[in-house]
């Protein structure tokens, strides 16, 4: 019946000149609440967020916020966020930069090696839970997951030992508290690993000198 009841009435209005009368049901729009409008973030270029560093044969970046390069023990230098030193939950990048032929540790393998100089260069004495692979210098490196207990609290801590030229590796660790969130630690070490390059300037010197420490 609806559809005899839909053919006459297309009849009747082509009889009356061609305008189509729809039924009400079929006319209805489909009615639904407005989306609220998205507030649009002001564009600014990645270069302005980051702080570029250059030492021990590198250059790398970092989020905003970090501090200068300083001296972070046992010949260590790294930056720490936030900046200001009485920070006491804060996230670290600490590294240095080593040449297992000075060190007489040139026959032990990569893990081998990533534990003689977490445990005896860098001072990280903890059993490591896991390990984590990243990319840096163009290659994936598989680094050790840790936690362990510093001033009264609890961090999260990633090392790698990342091959270089020249016959250098680079000892790198990156440090949390864990009451920090966790995208700010993920967010430092996508910036670093990302940015990381070998300075050309420097590695000309080292190709015509030969090292004389382990600090440039």
């Amino acid at each position: 019946m609806f559809l005899i009841f839909m053919l006459r009435t297309v009849a009747l209005g082509i009889g009356l000149g061609g305008s189509v009368l729809l039924t009400p049901f079929l006319a209805s729009p489909v009615m639904g609440s407005p989306a609220p409008p998205q507030p649009t973030a002001p564009a600014v270029s990645p270069a302005l967020q980051r702080q570029e560093y250059k030492a021990q044969g590198i250059i790398f970046e970092t989020p905003p916020g970090f501090s200068s390069l300083k001296p972070m023990g046992r010949e260590t230098v790294g930056v720490i966020f936030p900046a200001a030193a009485a920070q006491s939950q804060h996230v670290s990048v600490r590294f240095l930069e080593i040449q297992p032929t000075t060190l007489g540790i040139s026959a032990l393998g990569p893990r081998e090696l990533a534990t003689y100089v977490r445990f005896n260069v860098l001072g990280i004495t903890t059993t490591p839970r896991d390990h984590q692979t990243r990319q840096f210098l163009g290659q994936r490196v598989t680094g050790d997951v840790l936690m362990q207990v510093k001033n009264g609290s609890m961090t999260y801590l990633e090392f790698y030992l990342v091959p270089m030229s020249l016959d250098r590796q680079l000892a790198i660790a990156f440090e949390t508290d864990t009451e920090l969130p966790v995208a700010m630690l993920e967010q430092t070490i996508q910036t670093v690993s990302a940015s990381l390059r070998e300075d050309p300037a420097l590695n000309k010197k080292k190709k015509q000198r030969s090292p004389s420490s382990l600090l440039n």
